[in-house]
């Protein structure tokens, strides 16, 4: 024998569990989205990781420049001017991923490696480029926040 259930009953019954099952939905999406959401300071810490990263390999510039010099293997183009496009495109797309940085800052950063890239087509010293970029390496790491 089957019982009776009246329409409204069932409708109800109905509406309640999809309510329920929205509310459920909606408390998963918000837990998830918050353990997976990176934070402006999670972000913050990125930029000043990787600006710190530029800096270090402004500095190591200087090995390839002074191997250069001395007649290594590599010559001033593909030890180092190669390596300072690399830089400053790596450095353009930091710029997009920190918006605090202004356009007087970025034009300090460019100038800053177009003096390291002056300096190695000029072949300076090696004392001289191993300053210039030790500037250089300075600007990058105070525009990006790393602490020294």
């Amino acid at each position: 024998m089957a019982l009776y259930i009246p329409v409204s009953t069932r409708r109800r019954n109905a509406a309640l569990v999809a309510i329920a099952t929205l509310l459920a939905g909606l408390l998963v999406g918000f837990l998830i989205g918050r353990t997976s959401a990176v934070t402006a300071e999670e972000a913050a810490r990125d930029v000043r990781s990787k600006g710190d990263t530029l800096g270090t390999r402004i500095e190591a510039l200087s090995i390839e420049y002074k191997q250069a010099i001395d007649g290594g293997a590599d010559s001033i183009q593909a030890g180092v001017l190669d390596a300072l496009d690399l830089v400053l495109a790596d450095t353009d797309a930091l710029v997009g991923e920190a918006p605090w940085i202004g356009p007087g800052q970025v034009t300090a950063l460019h100038d800053a490696i177009s003096a390291v890239r002056t300096a190695a087509t000029d072949k300076v010293p090696v004392t001289d480029f191993e300053n210039v970029s030790a500037v250089t390496a300075k600007t990058i790491r105070d525009t990006f926040g790393v602490a020294t």
